[in-house]
């Protein structure tokens, strides 16, 4: 019995981490989670997952607690999101979120409605409500936080060791660079759609139909269809989806690309530095890499990091190219404080900047020299702008407990004074406003002001050399972050389950764990 238990501990070590890397992978390149077969498949595996820690633990008779609030702030998600689904009294949905309440008891919006006819009578009924406004999106909402809260347990549990954390951080990087090498090739050659092959809504049946596309983040508009000529039809419409030039693996335009940008450019720049550090050793660099085996590894991550920073500015444009220069330099600044990586780190964050701005220039210079519209629409400042104004009027409509997680596409075209409408915010952190309200925004203020306050001790835990990594943990959060505050980031599952993934390890390291930074035997 004792050897099988230790069998199974020895088996577990080896592979738990290649199945937590191989599930990020795999949303990424499962169309970016869109797929109708990925929503469930994710479920399971993260259930999967989190069953089979929680059998490591009983077989090994112990199990870690981290000193973290971080989990705790994820269950409270999860549980505002069971509360905004829950019916209601109608005394206390109406303290709970009266606008929500006005709009069950009466039909409409009150406000909207008198602005239309300031005359207008409004009955209420008395029933219970929930405070969400659309529970069925509510309810799937909370499916996905359950499996990525479930990825990041695992991961802030099982990641104790540096091989793991490469793995973890080498899938978010690979799917970045796969989606990137991609879009060189179907921009050279004009091909449209996923892979190059599968136009979105339309293909083989383990394709993304149109549900799928109307779900993950899309613009569309209401267009009426061709009046029939049976006798007693109706008209009828139908809602358009705009088609952005498709690539790599991802719907939705390059908001995917840019979320997975934002955090494996300052990932791949910290593993680089941490590769190519002495840590100790008096050998030239040549021999040391070459003995180490590290050198084709750190070769073809600055190889790649460049190009794909090209691209990421081309697909961002120059105002939003802001978030992954904070990311790089983040990474980059501390290097000039160690001699023995500075030429290096400065060397390849110059290269990466210029890398970027050159992208964004050739974004906007594109239809000037070219007389074409660019290969990648970068997105537009003005319309992003008018999609946060309704999100602002949302929140200010619910301010307690939003319209429930997930509803912001329901309520939207309510508030919009333009033809199309838009999924998504445009920004995680205002969708998440009007989604979650005061509530959900002091959720994630704890969360950030606990985050911010541990990470002076986190870094004087590490050795010189192994903060680098440490370093490209920051950057990747401060990327995606900021990129966050200005486009859709999360609403697309392969986002959210890769910034778990390494949520699980920023976790980690700061409840007082260094181990992910350091190699076992």
């Amino acid at each position: 019995m004792n050897s099988l238990r230790l069998r199974f501990l020895a088996l577990f070590d080896r592979g738990f981490g290649w199945l937590v890397a191989g599930l990020v992978l795999a949303v990424i390149l499962g169309f970016g989670g869109a797929a109708w077969w990925m929503k469930p498949g994710l479920a399971v595996a993260a259930t999967a997952l989190t069953a089979l820690l929680l059998i490591r633990n009983l077989v090994d008779g112990r199990t870690a607690i981290l000193k973290s609030p971080l989990g705790l702030l994820g269950l409270a998600v999860l549980g505002l999101g069971m509360l905004q689904a829950v019916s209601l009294p109608g005394s206390l949905a109406a303290r709970i979120s009266p606008a929500a309440r006005e709009v069950y008891a009466r039909g409409v919006l009150p406000t909207v409605a008198l602005e239309d006819d300031p005359k207008a009578t409004l009955d209420a009924a008395a029933i219970r409500s929930p405070a969400s406004l659309d529970r069925a999106a509510t309810v799937r909402r909370l499916a996905l936080a359950a499996a990525c809260l479930a990825i990041f347990w695992c991961v802030s549990h099982a990641v104790d060791r540096l091989q793991r954390f490469y793995l973890i951080c080498g899938a978010v990087i690979a799917g970045f660079f796969i989606n990137a090498t991609l879009a060189v090739v179907q921009v050279s050659t004009r091909t449209d759609g996923l892979y190059g092959m599968y136009a979105p809504g339309a293909g083989p049946w383990w394709g993304t139909d149109y549900n799928d596309i109307l779900e993950a983040p899309t613009i569309a508009t209401l267009r009426e269809l061709p009046p029939s000529s049976r006798p007693g039809s109706t008209a009828s419409a139908w809602m358009e989806v705009a088609r952005p030039f498709t690539f790599g693996t991802m719907p939705g335009g390059v908001g995917g690309f840019l979320a997975l940008g934002a955090m494996a450019l300052p990932l791949s720049l910290g593993l680089v530095l941490h590769l190519c550090s002495p840590q100790g050793s008096r050998e030239t660099w040549a021999h040391r890499m070459g003995a180490s085996g590290r050198d084709s590894l750190a070769i073809l991550l600055a190889t790649l990091s460049i190009p794909a920073a090209f691209l990421l500015g081309m697909a961002a444009g120059p105002w939003f190219c802001i978030p992954f220069a904070a990311g790089v330099a983040v990474v980059a600044l501390p290097s000039l404080l160690n001699p023995a990586a500075r030429t290096l780190g400065m060397g390849l964050a110059g290269g990466l900047l210029t890398a970027l701005a050159f992208g964004a220039v050739v974004q906007v210079r594109w239809a000037e020299v070219a007389g074409a519209k660019p290969p990648l629409e970068a997105p537009d400042w003005s319309d992003s702008r008018a999609v946060w104004g309704d999100a602002a009027r949302i929140f200010r409509e619910f301010p307690l407990m939003g319209v429930g997680l997930g509803g912001f596409a329901t309520v939207q075209p309510y508030f919009k004074d333009r033809d199309a409408t838009s999924n998504t915010a445009m920004s995680s952190l205002f969708q998440w406003a009007a989604e979650a309200g005061a509530v959900g925004l002091a959720i994630l203020g704890a969360a950030a002001l606990w985050s911010l306050i541990r990470i002076p001790a986190g870094l004087r835990r590490l050795g010189s050399m192994d903060r680098f990594l440490a370093h490209g943990l920051i950057g990747a959060v401060v990327g995606l972050s900021l990129l966050a505050a200005v486009h859709w980031t999360v609403e697309l599952p392969a986002v959210a389950v890769s910034a778990s993934a390494l949520g699980g390890a920023w976790n980690r390291w700061l409840a007082g764990a260094a181990d992910l930074f350091v190699e076992r035997a």
